[in-house]
């Protein structure tokens, strides 16, 4: 077995070797790949925790703040076993037999905390309330969203949690073509009762393209829905968070499957309607302990947010913000390595998606992503972002070809941003060019020390990194 292991490791030696001497690439003429919503990068909490989380915590608001606008879904496989009650005397979600209760009091403080972090909530009805026939009971759905009319709560909605596990979940099954059915009385619901300009979203499935029956599934429900739904959605992850191993997080393979089962949903449903991976982490189960809310699950993150919006997803929903083993925030609501990410990213990355390629192929240990910057004091009004990751457990070393000025000047000056763990893999801190992240006393994003570097000389990322590179007066024309 020795030779065989040798030979691996030769292997995978000589692919990581491969990055360095590479150009990433940009053609400064071209039009933008897409445009995404300005709430691109949007965060869940999930259902079965909403009587768990303290929605009076000051730091909890704040940081969710920090990362607005985006959508605030509440959903997951406990919201089909949901009701809302409207009783006072009950101050919480509680369990009810087999099924759980989201009281009135309850419902007001997660809209209050949503209003005060300036984020939309995006609520998931119970689709398994049915009547005899089969079609969905309405009932108790139109009690919440009356309920929430009368309370000035502005929302969006979905109807159910992945359709297609009911029956591994429950033993039961509704059709695609049942599915459209009542998300078109829902949305006659909504209207009812002036939603008519929140969006309703759907239907939330599991696996795209992992079967047949699958993409038969979606495919029917877009072709049935269509009129009544705003966007498509799907879930993806990676793998089994009970199989988790580093080898998976690092893998240039698992980093693809994104690609993959994007690209399935994409062929359905075509340009009929944007598409949103409406749930999303590293690994399902509720994640990997001590895995999946270290520095070593925030390459995937970073290259989903990236690849996900190359590939024209128009919203990405992370699961979760809180709670179970894959959360932005810790059990005291202070930063994980992935809500820096995501703070980051809002900071520097606008929705204008930039076409960027390299001349070393696929499988590689660094892959970058393009955007066009937002804009800021520092870098201006027409800065270019490229940002990504390094696999590799070694420095990598990389050119970049048409993002630089026209006129090239001795102060074609870029800013780096790079992302290193605070002691290795398993940290749950980040350090910032050298330095430890860390918010201020008045829980605000501190003075990034940012690194001067030279745009027309060689690219390095250090081992195992993220970085995010401002690249001021680019000659890319879409973003001026």
């Amino acid at each position: 077995m020795k030779p065989l292991v040798s030979a691996v490791v030769v292997c995978v030696v000589a692919l990581f070797a491969r990055a360095n001497g590479l150009t990433f690439s940009t053609d400064p003429t071209s039009d933008v790949l897409s445009t995404v919503s300005t709430s691109f990068l949007s965060v869940a909490l999930d259902t079965g925790l909403i009587a768990s989380a303290d929605f009076s915590n000051p730091t909890f608001s704040k940081l969710v703040k920090l990362l607005a606008p985006m959508h605030f879904r509440i959903g997951g496989t406990a919201a089909d076993v949901l009701s809302f009650v409207d009783d006072s005397d009950l101050d919480t979600t509680s369990k009810v037999g087999d099924d759980l209760v989201l009281t009135a009091s309850s419902w007001l403080k997660l809209a209050e905390f949503a209003k005060n972090s300036e984020v939309t909530i995006l609520f998931d009805l119970n689709s398994l309330l049915r009547n005899e026939d089969g079609s969905w009971n309405q009932e108790n759905a139109e009690q919440l969203i009356k309920f929430s009319r009368e309370h000035d709560i502005e929302l969006d909605w979905e109807l159910g949690n992945e359709p297609d596990l009911y029956q591994a979940l429950y033993s039961r099954e509704v059709s695609a073509y049942q599915l459209a059915v009542d998300y078109h009385n829902l949305r006659a619901l909504l209207d009812q009762y002036q939603y008519d300009s929140s969006l309703l979203v759907g239907p939330s499935m599991f696996d795209v393209g992992s079967s047949d029956s699958t993409t038969s599934y979606l495919w029917n429900f877009v072709y049935e829905a269509s009129s009544s739904i705003s966007a498509v959605t799907w879930h993806q992850y990676y793998f089994n968070g009970r199989d988790a191993t580093e080898e998976l997080f690092l893998n240039p393979e698992t980093f693809d499957y994104l690609k993959q089962r994007t690209e399935v949903v994409n062929d359905i449903v075509g340009a009929s309607k944007r598409v949103w991976l409406g749930e999303t982490s590293s690994c399902y189960n509720q994640g990997a302990p001590g895995m999946s809310d270290r520095v070593l699950a925030s390459f995937l993150w970073l290259d989903k947010l990236g690849l996900g919006a190359q590939l024209g997803l128009d919203v990405i929903v992370r699961q979760t913000i809180w709670g179970y083993n894959y959360p932005l925030l810790d059990s005291d609501y202070n930063p994980n390595p992935d809500w820096w990410i995501s703070a980051l990213y809002k900071k520097f990355v606008g929705p204008k998606v930039l076409s960027i390629e390299n001349d070393g192929g696929d499988s590689l240990p660094v892959r970058l992503y393009a955007h066009c910057a937002k804009p800021d004091d520092q870098w201006g009004d027409n800065a270019v972002v490229v940002f990504g990751i390094n696999l590799a457990n070694s420095t990598q070393k990389f050119s970049l070809s048409g993002f630089s000025p026209e006129v090239k000047t001795d102060g074609n000056l870029g800013f780096l941003f790079e992302l290193t763990a605070e002691t290795d893999l398993y940290s749950q801190s980040f350090r910032l060019n050298g330095g430890l992240l860390s918010l201020t006393e008045d829980l605000e994003l501190p003075d990034l020390g940012v690194r001067i570097i030279d745009m027309e000389k060689i690219y390095t990322m250090a081992a195992h990194s993220l970085a995010f590179w401002l690249l001021p007066n680019s000659r890319v024309q879409a973003c001026k």
